[in-house]
C-alpha cells in the first residue's frame, strides 16, 4: 500500500461555502424530481424510440459523457444500436455517426444543460431539417433548444448557477436512464429490465451513501496529488470521464481516464506515491476490474474504490466506498457523481484554485463556425 501523506490546506473548510458544492449537495433532490418527470412525461419519447432502428445521443463536454453512459446502458437494455457522439462530429462528420436509411427511424437525442449551446442548436436544426426526430434533454424548458425540437425532457430542478455541471448531470442522467429502463422493459420484457426501473425509483433513497463517499472524497482531495487516474468500464466509463473533466476544470490537475483493464496496457506506468487511482466498479466485471486497482496499489499509487459490495480484491484498495450495493449496476450511476465533485472541489482548494470561477470557462459555450 502507498503511504503518500495527506495535508490539510487552510481553505478546506471553505468547501461548504462554494456555490458549486452547495448545488452538488442538492443532487439527490434533483435526481428524484427528474425520475418523476421521466415517469410522467416520457410517453412521446417512448413512442419515438420504440420504432427506432438506431438512436444517436449527442452533447458536448459533460453532456457528451451523459450520452456515453446512457448509450451503453441502452444497448444492453434494448439490444438495439445506441451510439454516442460529440456534437462536433454530428456537425462536421455526420456520415460517420448516422446510418443509411430512413431518417425517421433514426432519432437524435440532444443533451444540453442550458439549451443554449451553439453546437446543440446547430445539430437540432440540421437533424430536424434532415427528417430525424429530435429530442431535447435540458434543464431549461424555455431554452432555444427545447423550443427547437419536437419533444423536450426537462430537469428543471437540475438547473444551476455554477459554471461547471453537477446536479444537472446527475439529474439528466437519471431521467434518461429511467426512460431507457421503461423502453427496455417493453422491448426486452425480462426481469432485469423491470429491476432497472424499480431500482432507479428507489435510488434517491440511497443518497446518504453518496454523501458518505463524498466525505472520503473531501479527505483525499486535501492532498495536492501530482495526477489522478479514474477507471470505469461499460456505462461507468462516461461517469469516469466526467470525474476527469471536473478535476481538470476546477483544479487544472493532470487527470486521466481509462477502462480498467486498458489501464494495464501502458498507462499503469503512471503509478507512484503521487498518483491517486480511483475505480468506479460495479456489475459483472467488478471483480476483475478490482484486481487492477489492487495492482496499482501494489505499485505505489494511492487507490480508492467506489463499489457495490466488499470482498477481495476490492478490500486491497486503500479506500473503499460502497454505493448502491443491492441496486441494478446501472441504477447506481447517478450516485457516483457527488463523491467525484467532493474530490475535485477539495483538490481545487488544496491547489489554491477557486472552483466557482474556473479559469477560461463560462457556463454556456458558443461557437461561430467559419
Amino acid at each position: 500500500m502507498s503511504t503518500f501523506p495527506h495535508r490539510e490546506p487552510a481553505g478546506l473548510a471553505d468547501l461548504d461555502h462554494l456555490l458549486t458544492w452547495r448545488e452538488s449537495s442538492t443532487s439527490g433532490v434533483a435526481i428524484a424530481a427528474a425520475l418523476e418527470a421521466a415517469r410522467l412525461h416520457s410517453h412521446g419519447v417512448l413512442k419515438i424510440l420504440r420504432s427506432a432502428e438506431q438512436v444517436l445521443l449527442t452533447g458536448a463536454g459533460s453532456s457528451y459523457y451523459i450520452a456515453q453512459a446512457v448509450a451503453a446502458v441502452a444497448r444492453e437494455a434494448t439490444r438495439r444500436p445506441y451510439i454516442a457522439a460529440p456534437l462536433s462530429d454530428v456537425i462536421l462528420r455526420p456520415s460517420a455517426v448516422l446510418a443509411a436509411g430512413d431518417p425517421m427511424r433514426q432519432p437524435v437525442i440532444v443533451i444540453s444543460r442550458s439549451g443554449s449551446t451553439s453546437e446543440a442548436l446547430m445539430v437540432a436544426e440540421q437533424m430536424g431539417a434532415a427528417g430525424h426526430p429530435t429530442i431535447a434533454v435540458t434543464c431549461r424548458g424555455r431554452s432555444p433548444l427545447a423550443k427547437a425540437t419536437g419533444t423536450a425532457l426537462v430537469s428543471s430542478q437540475g438547473d444551476e448557477e455554477a459554471i461547471v455541471m453537477t446536479r444537472s448531470f446527475a439529474s439528466m442522467l437519471a431521467m434518461l436512464l429511467r426512460i431507457i429502463a421503461d423502453l427496455g422493459a417493453r422491448l426486452e420484457p425480462i426481469a432485469a429490465q423491470g429491476s432497472l426501473a424499480s431500482d432507479l425509483d428507489r435510488m434517491p433513497d440511497l443518497w446518504a451513501e453518496a454523501t458518505a463517499a463524498a466525505t472520503t472524497g473531501r479527505r483525499l482531495g486535501a492532498t495536492s496529488w501530482d495526477r489522478v487516474v479514474i477507471l470505469g468500464g461499460g456505462p461507468a466509463l462516461g461517469i469516469a470521464a466526467e470525474w476527469g473533466l471536473k478535476l481538470t476544470e476546477t483544479s487544472q490537475i493532470a487527470a486521466n481516464v481509462y477502462e480498467p483493464l486498458e489501464f494495464r496496457h501502458g498507462p499503469i506506468s503512471l503509478c507512484d506515491p503521487g498518483t491517486l487511482v480511483v475505480g468506479l466498479l460495479g456489475g459483472s466485471a467488478a471483480r476483475e476490474e478490482a484486481r487492477v486497482i489492487a495492482e496499482a496499489a501494489g505499485l505505489g499509487a494511492r487507490t480508492w474504490v467506489l463499489g457495490r459490495e466488499s470482498g477481495d480484491p476490492a478490500d486491497l484498495s486503500d479506500e473503499v466506498s460502497l454505493i448502491g450495493g443491492d441496486l441494478h449496476p446501472s441504477a447506481r450511476l447517478p450516485l457516483l457523481l457527488h463523491p467525484g465533485h467532493a474530490l475535485a472541489l477539495s483538490l481545487a482548494l488544496a491547489r489554491g484554485r477557486n472552483p466557482d470561477v474556473p479559469r477560461h470557462l463560462s457556463q454556456v459555450v458558443r461557437f461561430d463556425p467559419a
